[in-house]
């Protein structure tokens, strides 16, 4: 019996103003939880970052141009998935390829790890942008030193397109973070879906 079926499918959602601070939570609870070889952030849990500031997550909801989707269980309205959409802009922004949607800030709590949930958090983020937006591609970007996701995502689909970005350091994140990090974009053309079931 495969993985995915041992464990309760999630039920997927777009998510509401009133879940913003769960979703932040989430967010910057999963992301501290990385193993640091594979990551940015130092093994002192109080020199490490918050992913997701305050208030950052209500302004992606309640955006006309974005949406963050969240994974919840059966009887169950607390987010333990969630992922961020953004619509493609016009013109594209300089990373981005002509009429792609943005993905993002992709998150599981941590003791939900290795039932399938981020792989299927991925996938309804790439049915949603072809089916309800309409969409052909979808693009995200990650940071250089993890390079086990890098692996996951290719395993997914995804190529890096050939784009970087600088990494967004922040003030005093070279205090914090280290240096020569930076962002590779990838990029998955959803008019062919089809992914290799992955455990994350």
């Amino acid at each position: 019996m495969s993985a995915s079926k041992q464990h309760p499918p999630l039920h997927f959602s777009i998510a509401v103003a009133d879940q913003a601070t769960q979703i932040t939570t989430l967010v910057n609870t999963a992301f501290r939880s990385e193993p640091t070889g594979q990551t940015w952030l130092y093994d002192d849990q109080s020199k490490r970052i918050d992913i997701l500031p305050p208030g950052v997550a209500a302004t992606l909801i309640t955006s006309t141009d974005s949406l963050m989707l969240v994974g919840t269980l059966p009887g169950n309205t607390t987010p333990i998935t969630t992922c961020f959409l953004r619509k493609p802009s016009t013109p594209p922004q300089a990373h981005m390829s002509e009429s792609a949607a943005w993905f993002g800030l992709l998150a599981v709590q941590p003791e939900y790890h290795g039932r399938s949930y981020g792989i299927a958090t991925l996938r309804e983020a790439e049915r949603y942008v072809r089916d309800e937006w309409g969409i052909g591609r979808l693009e995200m970007d990650y940071v250089n030193a993890r390079t086990e996701l890098a692996q996951w995502y290719h395993r997914c689909g995804y190529e890096p397109t050939g784009k970087i970005r600088d990494f967004p350091y922040g003030d005093g994140g070279r205090e914090i973070l280290a240096d020569g990090l930076e962002m590779i974009v990838l990029g998955k053309d959803l008019r062919s879906i089809g992914m290799t079931p992955v455990l994350f």
